[in-house]
């Protein structure tokens, strides 16, 4: 009756006849079916089209009123290219203009926060997924009062950022945002709000505890917040812990691990910076510190997380490569995160600027080869020797340029 009728993990159905209902699933389906067994996710990997495809580059560049994204071919060409427009009506009306940035992407769909300039130098947010190869779109959703930003007067800052991610496990879409506040005269961020977004028919804003006597509850200005493979990090204020949040359904917790070790030597952040970011798929961290005997460059370390970081497992961080970027404004060239890697190549980023009002924006790759550790001839490594253009756009002084990975899918949006 079947060609494998006899398999331990009781797989029945013919091959052909398995393929094409798997074909009539949405792609989260298929994602949640790879974890039955071994014979279904082979099946599922090599006979599905998305699991055929390889992630592309997409670059989103933020600009006042209207940003866009780009997706970017296997050479490097411009594929396709997609404009979000603010819901702001007359962006001129304020100070600063509204603005869609790019939170994240997922599996295909795009998770967009689009910037309301308010009275008072205030601004309000709202989030939106959208599916730009269909063209679905969801609804914009408020955020939370708390993702009102401060600005610096009296020495009060608040900082607010946002994640998108998905968990394999439950197919769920989930946004994080972390709300951070600084008073004076103790200029540290502290942590007053960590909320989730689950997206569904009624999605709402949940707040997550943050355990206070087992992790320090503070945010690191420049570290960011990321989410790889269904939890959210983001740093301390010291730099020397990881905070993590698992996405997983009726599970979200916050708990914490070590971060890589020469963060706690180098005393972040008086003599080095830091970032998080992702490296083939893995939490990453970028270190970057000045060296001694150089004036002209800052070395950036890049750690990975190989495993461990749960609630039994420490951590297993490695030192990956070592890169030497510019220091000189006039050089300005970052690496990029959070997608830092993309197959062979580490991304990079220029800006120069043409006027006070107009900028242009570069995006470069440069080809690492097969570094496993941080040592040998090509373990310090110039972004700038050897690095290919990839895509030129030219905007205003306000805006950006943020890289994310992207495949193609026709999957409806969850929300």
């Amino acid at each position: 009756m079947a060609d494998n009728a006899d398999d331990d993990d009781g797989f029945i159905l013919p091959t052909d006849a398995f393929v094409e209902v798997l074909l009539r699933l949405p792609t989260s389906s298929r994602r949640r079916l790879r974890l039955v067994c071994k014979s279904w996710r082979g099946i599922i990997d090599e006979r599905t089209p998305e699991r055929r495809s390889r992630a592309k580059i997409l670059a989103f560049f933020s600009e006042a009123g209207a940003s866009r994204a780009v997706v970017l071919d296997e050479d490097g060409g411009d594929e396709q290219e997609w404009r979000f427009r603010s819901s702001c009506i007359d962006c001129r009306t304020y100070e600063y203009g509204a603005v869609v940035r790019l939170v994240g992407t997922c599996n295909g769909l795009l998770c967009l926060r689009d910037y309301l300039p308010l009275p008072c130098h205030r601004i309000g947010t709202t989030i939106a997924v959208v599916n730009p190869v269909t063209g679905e779109e969801s609804a914009a959703i408020p955020c939370p009062p708390v993702s009102l930003s401060w600005d610096y007067r009296g020495g009060y800052r608040r900082v607010v950022e946002f994640s998108f991610g998905y968990h394999p496990t439950t197919g769920k879409y989930k946004v994080v945002h972390v709300s951070c506040t600084s008073e004076p005269p103790n200029k540290r961020l502290e942590i007053d709000s960590v909320q989730v977004l689950t997206l569904e028919r009624k999605p709402e804003w949940r707040a997550v505890p943050v355990p206070v006597l087992t992790m320090d509850t503070s945010y690191h200005d420049t570290g960011g917040v990321v989410t790889v493979d269904g939890s959210t990090y983001w740093l301390n204020a010291r730099a020397d812990r990881v905070a993590a949040l698992d996405l997983g359904d009726g599970d979200e917790r916050v708990a914490s691990f070590a971060a890589p070790p020469c963060l706690q030597v180098l005393q972040v952040p008086k003599v080095a910076t830091c970032q998080l970011t992702t490296v083939h798929g893995r939490l990453g961290v970028l270190v970057s510190r000045r060296q001694p005997a150089m004036t002209e460059a800052a070395k950036v370390d890049v750690w990975v997380l190989e495993g461990g970081g749960g609630r039994r497992l420490p951590p297993r961080w490695s030192r990956r490569w070592s890169i030497l970027q510019p220091i000189a404004a006039w050089q300005g060239r970052w690496v990029m995160s959070p997608h830092f890697t993309h197959g062979e190549y580490v991304l990079s980023k220029q800006e120069r600027h043409r006027s006070w009002q107009d900028c242009e924006r570069w995006l470069y790759g440069r080809k690492v080869g097969d570094l496993a550790s941080g040592s040998g001839k090509d373990a310090e490594l110039w972004p700038l020797e050897g690095a290919e253009a990839i895509i030129m756009r030219t905007g205003d002084e306000d805006g950006g340029v943020v890289t994310f990975p992207y495949v193609e899918t026709t999957e409806p949006l969850p929300i």
